[in-house]
């Protein structure tokens, strides 16, 4: 690679005369909007920060940004925009720099080699937001038979892991493939049920005020259910983003709640990424009119239910999905389980921008309503 300026007079992989600050660029990506899919902070030879970060906005869905010591220095930036992808440097010096980034945004060093430095910043979103996950792992009869939670950082642990997961199946199924620099894992196992109405499962991840919660719900038998005699040991693995912070498993009995679709879509009014939960016939004309105008309004008594819905926001292609899969209460909130799909790297899809919907009827609840985010690459 030909020699690359970073801000003038200063080369890449020379020394910084002023320390960097990383608190601002935290803050900054901490806070800004746009950023649910993806929000990643680098510094690059301890001067620089690359700023990767990518959301479901009408305008401005993803963008990279290199900085100089400063969130105010920026030297190139790109993203997509309503005229489509555009990139500018305010410092043409460090063009060739920001372009290798952006190409090689996908690899543990960002395609810069070993002569130079990438260092990953890790930091957590405001406290009580919904952290995206992806189910790596779900099984209702694995070879670890104790409960126990975990959080797995490395391959050698996550191998050994699958090992005792494994254990007894000929052939053995392949390790789920974990990209360690990152992604981490969190997971539970639920040791022995005697039936078929028990259960564990993931329920939700989100940011506490300094730790990762993770919610682990389990399932209530149904006053009626039919429980059949069968032993199981279920578990479910997740992948969250990469976080140093410390991952606190809070234990709640849940049960499932009855709901019917009121409308699904992918081609819903609404652009922006939003939850809505509506429990009066006024708000939920507004809603209906800025959602589908022109189509007839389902019908609602909100006496007796109301409506939880989920809006994706712009997808980039028609392998954007997104659905409410679940509905369960606790003893003090009722939780709603999102389901995004987005295309893999090897997935053909039709190219035509969508907007996808998801809008369901639950029965009416005093209690507060909280959203959970998983996000399945197909």
């Amino acid at each position: 690679m030909h020699d690359l300026q970073a801000t003038p007079g200063i080369a890449v992989g020379e020394p910084n005369p002023a320390a960097l600050a990383t608190a601002p660029f935290i803050e900054m990506a901490r806070t800004a909007g746009c950023n649910e899919t993806r929000n990643r902070l680098f510094v690059i030879d301890g001067k620089q920060v690359f700023w990767d970060r990518a959301g479901q906005c009408a305008d401005a869905s993803y963008g990279q940004v290199l900085f100089g010591s400063t969130p105010e220095t920026r030297l190139c930036s790109s993203g997509d925009t309503i005229a489509g992808p555009r990139t500018d440097c305010q410092d043409e010096s460090a063009r060739a720099l920001f372009e290798t980034l952006v190409k090689n945004a996908d690899r543990p060093d960002l395609g810069l080699g070993s002569a130079h430095t990438v260092e990953p910043l890790s930091f957590m979103p405001p406290a009580g937001t919904a952290i995206a996950y992806d189910t790596v792992a779900r099984d209702n009869l694995s070879g670890v038979t104790a409960p126990q939670t975990v959080v797995v950082k490395d391959q050698a642990t996550w191998d050994k892991l699958w090992r005792q997961h494994a254990a007894g199946r000929t052939p053995a199924p392949a390790v789920p493939k974990v990209d360690f620099t990152r992604k981490m894992l969190v997971g539970v196992f639920g040791g022995e049920y005697g039936d078929s109405c028990h259960g564990i499962a993931i329920a939700r991840v989100a940011a506490g005020a300094s730790k990762l919660d993770v919610e682990v719900a389990g399932r209530a038998t149904p006053a009626q259910a039919v429980c059949l005699p069968v032993v199981s040991h279920p578990m479910q693995v997740v992948a969250v983003d990469r976080t140093d912070a410390d991952v606190a498993f809070i234990t709640a009995t849940a049960a499932d709640v009855p709901f019917r679709t009121a409308d699904v879509t992918a081609l819903s009014n609404i652009h922006a990424a939003r939850t809505v939960v509506v429990k009066d016939a006024a708000a939920w004309t507004r809603l209906w009119n800025e959602h589908a105008p022109g189509r007839a309004q389902p019908a609602v008594d909100f006496a007796a239910d109301m409506v939880v819905g989920v809006f994706m926001g712009t997808g980039a292609s028609g392998c954007y999905t997104t659905a409410i899969d679940g509905v369960v209460r606790t003893a003090d909130r009722i939780l709603v389980h999102e389901l995004r799909s987005v295309p893999g790297p090897d997935i053909a899809c039709a190219m035509h921008v969508t907007t996808p919907a998801h809008l369901v009827v639950v029965p009416r609840s005093d209690l507060p309503v909280e959203f959970a985010l998983e996000v399945a690459t197909r």
